[in-house]
């Protein structure tokens, strides 16, 4: 997955009430772990970094 947005929040649940636990830089690739439901995604950083983002802001690299 490639982000589209910059600094995208990764929060620690899914929803926009969760606490951030990270960021995601614009055309950061980060790997999707899980499709929670259709607005949030479990994904996970290159650094490490495990949690939510937003669907919509993320895309599958080509």
């Amino acid at each position: 997955m490639i982000t589209q947005s910059s600094n995208l929040n990764i929060r620690k649940g899914p929803g926009t009430d969760q606490p951030i636990v990270g960021k995601a830089a614009h055309d950061e690739i980060i790997t999707l772990v899980n499709r929670s439901n259709d607005l949030w995604w479990l994904v996970r950083t290159k650094d490490g970094e495990e949690g939510y983002c937003y669907a919509q802001y993320l895309e599958a690299q080509a």
